[in-house]
């Protein structure tokens, strides 16, 4: 449910541009700082408040998160000006990154072995059906009624969310050795860690190269009426909803054979896009095939990024769940480049689903990478050979680790 919420404030927006620069006399551009700003408030504060808070017991954290939600939604809705909607969406964009690497934690942490990767999947679906659904009403509430009351039912949702919650998660421990910031800081000195947020930012943004620009490309290249894009980008949302369960599911078989398969499959319908692009029935099958696969590695990347910190720096794991939130929207930011890059070249708007699936492979490429190196060292002897304590500890799931701390 908070997921739902953050899903329905970081889309809604780019709905309403053109109703939000009207009535603050701005220009189009200016107003879409409203989805880049957001964007690069989750990228930068993320992982620092990750790190503050990381002591923190976790179901008061997520409360409270989804009250600074809820007030700051509520100040986007009641804002005098552009420039105190812009600061109050900036600061807004602090309940985002932090409450899905906590929420993500918090999911794993509630289900036995074998089952985190679906259920952070499940957490994660509530962005892309807030994608589905929210959103187009909200659009729709916001162009009868006006902006100011679809941010205010956005805030509305953050309360819920914070009501349900308080209700209905049960006590989480707080970790029960909090580190300092330099020694949450060290897990960027983990390569590991490191090729899991590249896996994620550039795999990403070979994604949203595509994603940004899909509804350019089905008016002005396959050429559906915009009220039919509108209904197509639904359909997306929830073929997301699906691909977000499908990815979680897979990767709690086998992570790295999962992320390399779900990721070429994200190729594979990406080259689809490029080919049927000018030929309407053959479209619709391939957005709906490119909407299913392109968030269903999320999942499993979140879940090797918290393995990774747990395995090499165990009192970082928030920090690292918060860095991929960074890495992912990075990939966003990355992607609406790339793709601009490709749309104004003499390739121009109908290349750019073949060019992000380069992008992608390459992101294939550092999976590959990862394997082996992680592959090597589960081969090794662990007897004798000096493995770090932090190695004992990732081989734990997340359920073990909690039930030791209650104990």
């Amino acid at each position: 449910m908070g997921s739902f919420a953050l899903g329905t404030t970081e889309f809604l927006p780019v709905a309403l541009l053109p109703t939000i620069a009207g009535d603050l006399t701005v220009s189009l551009p200016a107003a879409g700082l409203l989805v880049s700003g957001y964007a690069m408030g989750v990228t930068l504060l993320t992982p620092i408040l990750s790190a503050l808070f990381s002591g923190l017991p976790r179901k008061g954290m997520l409360i409270s998160l989804m009250a600074l939600f809820f007030v700051t939604n509520l100040a986007c809705a009641l804002a005098p000006s552009y420039g105190f909607l812009l600061a109050v969406r900036f600061f807004t964009a602090i309940s985002h990154g932090v409450f899905l690497a906590a929420a993500t934690n918090v999911a794993t942490t509630l289900v036995g072995r074998g089952k985190e990767a679906h259920a952070i999947g499940v957490v994660f679906a509530g962005l892309s059906i807030a994608m589905a659904t929210i959103v187009p009403l909200g659009s729709l509430l916001g162009q009868t009624l006006g902006w100011r009351v679809a941010f205010a039912g956005t805030a509305v949702l953050g309360l819920i969310a914070m009501i349900a919650q308080a209700r209905y998660l049960p006590k989480l421990p707080a970790p029960t050795k909090r580190m300092t910031l330099a020694a949450q800081a060290a897990v960027l000195k983990q390569p590991r860690v490191l090729l899991t947020l590249a896996m994620t930012a550039i795999g990403y943004a070979g994604t949203f190269a595509t994603f940004t620009y899909m509804t350019a490309i089905l008016e002005e290249i396959s050429g559906f009426h915009a009220i039919a894009v509108t209904l197509i980008l639904g359909v997306i949302g929830l073929c997301i909803t699906f691909g977000n369960i499908i990815g979680g599911k897979a990767a709690d078989k086998k992570i790295y054979p999962a992320l390399a398969g779900l990721f070429a499959l994200v190729v594979v319908g990406m080259v689809g896009l490029w080919l049927a692009a000018p030929f309407k029935i053959a479209m619709i099958f391939a957005v709906i095939f490119f909407g299913i696969f392109m968030f269903s590695p999320g999942a499993g990347l979140q879940l090797l990024a918290v393995n990774q910190a747990r395995r090499w720096t165990p009192g970082a794991v928030d920090v690292a769940a918060g860095l991929n939130q960074s890495a992912f929207n990075l990939g966003i930011a990355m992607g609406a480049v790339i793709g601009g890059q490709v749309v104004a070249s003499p390739l121009g708007l109908g290349a750019t689903p073949l060019i992000s699936a380069g992008v992608v492979l390459l992101a294939i490429g550092l999976v590959g990478i990862g394997w082996r190196m992680d592959r090597n060292i589960d081969a090794s002897p662990k007897e004798g050979s000096g493995e770090p304590e932090a190695f004992r500890i990732a081989v734990e799931t997340p359920a073990t680790v909690a039930s030791q701390a209650t104990v």
